[in-house]
């Protein structure tokens, strides 16, 4: 899938008014038919981004996207139960402050679903990084191997440091004007 066929526009009040032609179909294939395009057109972007947090960081995106004219590019996490994937995001401003959004997948990997934790809340608070999907565990952010339950599973979603400072790499590129997108670095 590529980053056009699996994209979205917003307008300059973050309206979704177009997806590419294969949202529909990655909503279905996701168990998300909620998420479809005849359930998504018309409505505001922060009707669907979960938590305070999450949705300062993507307004901070989109608002240096529109006034730099600079693309934005990051990588993300977007697991299932059988699948961790990895996807590049990458933010077209447009003239008019219209956003095109695009997601495409970097890397799957696919596994039999691991048996899930439920006794999680008495070490973490079920707070997620939306970026990562890494689980805060006291003060450390942490990508857990195990899931916890669905009655355990990340109850508010925010933005870890690691996350924010890969932001903060490419609000500098912007800043620049340069639309050279860096490769990703291995965790260390």
């Amino acid at each position: 899938m590529d980053l056009k066929t699996n994209s979205y526009v917003v307008d300059n009040k973050d309206r979704i008014i177009s997806v590419g032609s294969e949202w529909d179909a990655f909503a279905i294939e996701n168990d998300a038919p909620g998420a479809t395009s005849t359930h998504v057109l018309g409505r505001e972007i922060w009707d669907f981004v979960e938590g305070a947090n999450t949705r300062t960081y993507l307004f901070g995106v989109f608002q240096a996207c529109r006034i730099e004219q600079q693309l934005f590019s990051i990588l993300y996490r977007c697991d299932g139960p059988d699948v961790r994937r990895l996807y590049r995001l990458t933010i077209w401003p447009s003239p008019d402050d219209s956003l095109t959004i695009g997601s495409m997948l970097v890397h799957a990997i696919t596994s039999p679903p691991h048996p899930t934790v439920s006794a999680f809340e008495e070490y973490y608070d079920t707070t997620r990084c939306s970026v990562c999907c890494a689980f805060q565990i006291g003060d450390k952010w942490i990508d857990l191997r195990t899931p916890p339950d669905a009655d355990n599973f990340a109850k508010s979603y925010s933005i870890c440091p690691t996350c924010k400072d890969a932001a903060q790499v490419e609000f500098a590129r912007m800043k620049r004007k340069s639309n050279i997108i860096p490769l990703p670095r291995a965790k260390q």
